[in-house]
């Protein structure tokens, strides 16, 4: 199988099933929905490809020979492409799940938010820690990349993240919950695999711990960004109006 056959089959279709059901649905929010999942994706190739490429060119991710249709850097095609499915898929799943964890937009601050930013902050540095061995290098790539995107999303809007806990919750496990699966299965049909090297070899069949990990953090960072993006619209207005007023200002100077 290919990578891109494999992104038709483990993607594509369950994508298309999820996005009728989401043109079907009488969901309020759509609006803003839209506007923050294309804005996720934009940002989620962006942050992602310098990173990615790191990754292909160091070694620590491999693919398999004759399994992609060519590179852009020194990443394959079809990886751009998973950037795109994966926040789609997961953002869709974290939308509809409103059908049973209605949004809420109100929330005061608690403590219990500068506990988690804290926590996200030591583990960012246990990932930079973990840059300097090799068994540890792909996990440390993982957590330094990923934490400084969480601890942003909770500084903006953690409070909501706290009120909206069983959507954010769901909408994290349900996609990764999948993805490790389709992860493991690719990477035992050899269409890429993870280097031994730079990983600890802690392995649930043939998914190795630092994809589980991988996909688990990806999958929060989008459930985390939908979440925001729609109950804090109030705030998303302001900012945007803000900016309008700024750019109107600069022109007259």
């Amino acid at each position: 199988m290919t990578y891109l056959q494999f992104l038709m089959i483990f993607l594509l279709l369950p994508l298309s099933a999820i996005y009728f059901k989401f043109q079907k649905s009488s969901l309020p929010n759509k609006k803003q929905f839209r506007f923050g999942i294309f804005l996720l994706i934009f940002l989620a190739v962006s942050y992602t490809t310098p990173w990615d490429n790191y990754l292909v060119k160091t070694g620590v991710w491999i693919y398999g020979e004759g399994r992609i249709l060519g590179t852009i850097g020194y990443v394959p095609i079809e990886e751009y492409l998973f950037f795109v499915l994966q926040t789609l898929f997961s953002g869709l799943i974290c939308f509809l799940l409103q059908e049973f964890f209605p949004l809420k937009k109100e929330a005061k601050k608690s403590s219990v938010d500068m506990m988690i930013l804290s926590f996200y902050v030591l583990i960012f540095l246990i990932g930079v820690f973990c840059l300097g061995q090799d068994q540890t290098r792909y996990l440390g790539l993982i957590l330094s990349w990923a934490m400084p995107v969480l601890i942003l999303q909770w500084a903006i809007g953690g409070k909501f993240l706290i009120k909206n806990k069983n959507i954010f919750f769901f909408s994290t496990i349900l996609p990764s919950f999948y993805l490790w699966i389709a992860d493991g299965l690719a990477i035992s049909w050899g269409i890429w695999s993870i280097s031994e090297k730079y990983t600890i070899g802690l392995k649930l069949g043939s998914l190795p711990f630092e994809e589980a990990v991988f996909f688990f953090i990806t999958n929060l960072m989008v459930s985390q960004g939908v979440i925001l993006f729609v109950v804090m619209e109030k705030e998303m207005s302001q900012l945007l109006n803000l900016k309008k007023r700024v750019i109107k200002w600069a022109s007259w100077s």
